[in-house]
């Protein structure tokens, strides 16, 4: 299983699914941290940055993947921030709005499946 891993932090995903045999082929993260740590721990999986950047050709020289696993931003959807939603009122994307990011970016890899991870308020901030 290639899975490509978007918002990745210090890549979790890989150290649960590594045992398996699975092979994170990409990841996206712009935190100074957490890339250094993503740069040491697997020096030769390739960090695309900030998922607004990433185009076809970058998903194109990963290769084939089969899962696109992701958990966008959940400051605007938390019943601990403003519960903007996806989008604002004058109809801009919020922070959580990178939702619509990591779907364009499925849609670009065109995997067999697409995971997505947040809080329950995904379903009930913004009126849903």
């Amino acid at each position: 299983m290639r899975f490509l891993s978007l918002f990745s932090g210090i890549e979790c995903v890989s150290v649960a699914w590594e045992p398996l045999g699975w092979e994170c082929v990409g990841v996206a993260e712009i935190d100074p941290f957490a890339s250094a740590v993503l740069a040491h721990r697997y020096p030769s999986v390739p960090n695309l940055g900030d998922v607004r950047g990433i185009d076809s050709a970058a998903v194109t020289a990963l290769g084939k993947v089969d899962l696109v696993v992701f958990g966008f931003p959940c400051q605007d959807l938390s019943v601990a921030g403003r519960r903007e939603g996806l989008r604002k009122h004058d109809g801009t994307t919020t922070r959580s709005g990178l939702f619509f990011e990591a779907m364009r970016i499925v849609r670009l890899a065109s995997p067999r499946w697409a995971v997505a991870e947040n809080v329950p308020g995904l379903l009930s901030s913004h009126g849903g």
